[in-house]
């Protein structure tokens, strides 16, 4: 008996994910069953509204939001009023939250790194204090962002390093409620790309005891690359770089806009960064369903 009724719930459902993938092939989206959210971090100038493709705002608060060049002084902490104030706007936007603060080195000696990671404590509580129950992350950190150390082999002395130092600041990954790598590019060595990828979010996952991990991802060259810097990189790059984050990420946040003479650059609606991403979303919101793999015959 128990061997029919077993048959009988595998048919059932296999005929589910076979309905399911017929209305798919007819333009009927299914159902995703885990979200993975795709976040505006652009600055672009003149740019439309990005919701509409399916890509949701988020704040990004810069250092120089907490007050005027308290940054350019490595052992200040920016204004309390100011953090508060950023956190309450934040709030009413209902949006999710990225502090980013670069010039706190978490890399060095203990003593710099446990200082640094005391100030990113402070401005952490204070923003708490101003918007509980919200979530925030900081920019890039941790894990720390170390390209040729993370893409070294697991078993070897340099990224058995990078982990060590990644150990010192877990705490702070304990603390917020998102973990935001940052995957930008430096070199057109895409499959040195993939490992620098791959290795960062597996650092967020080790020590985020199951907290989001949504990736920065940014569809021109890292400006420390003085040859390729601003460049925009080739379509077959940015999708590589899209569908790697989906595979291993929880969720992108989209960075650029920022142009070189220090100002907002123009959003340009026929940039191929920007047509390679809108297929993505596109073909995000049609993936197929998964067929059923726990209904064994017995």
């Amino acid at each position: 008996m128990m061997k029919w009724v077993t048959t009988g719930f595998f048919v059932m459902g296999l005929a589910t994910w076979l309905a399911l993938t017929v209305l798919t092939a007819h333009g009927q989206p299914p159902t995703d069953p885990k979200p993975f959210p795709v976040f505006d971090g652009t600055l672009y100038s003149d740019k439309p509204d990005l919701s509409v493709y399916g890509i949701r705002p988020i704040t990004v608060a810069y250092a120089g939001s907490f007050g005027s060049d308290w940054y350019k002084q490595a052992d200040r902490l920016p204004d309390l009023q100011a953090v508060q104030a950023v956190a309450r706007d934040a709030q009413q936007k209902g949006h999710v939250v990225v502090l980013d603060i670069e010039h706190w080195p978490l890399r060095g000696s203990p003593d710099s790194a446990q200082d640094s990671l005391r100030k990113y404590m402070t401005v952490l509580q204070w923003f708490r204090a101003a918007a509980p129950g919200f979530s925030v992350g900081y920019y890039g950190a941790p894990p720390i962002q170390d390209y040729w150390r993370a893409i070294k082999e697991a078993s070897s002395q340099e990224h058995r390093a990078w982990m060590a130092e990644n150990n010192r600041v877990r705490s702070l990954a304990g603390a917020v409620d998102v973990l935001f790598p940052s995957l930008y590019t430096f070199y057109t060595d895409q499959a040195g790309w993939k490992r620098y990828a791959i290795a960062q979010i597996e650092e967020a996952r080790r020590y985020g005891n199951g907290k989001p991990v949504y990736v920065f991802l940014w569809p021109q060259y890292h400006d420390s690359n003085r040859i390729l810097e601003s460049r925009f990189l080739p379509e077959d790059y940015w999708l590589l770089e899209l569908e790697t984050a989906k595979k291993y990420a929880d969720g992108i946040v989209i960075w650029g806009g920022w142009g070189s003479d220090n100002r907002p650059a123009k959003w340009d609606e026929n940039a191929t960064w920007w047509k390679i991403t809108k297929e993505f979303m596109k073909s995000r919101e049609q993936s197929p369903p998964i067929a059923p793999t726990s209904l064994a015959i017995h």
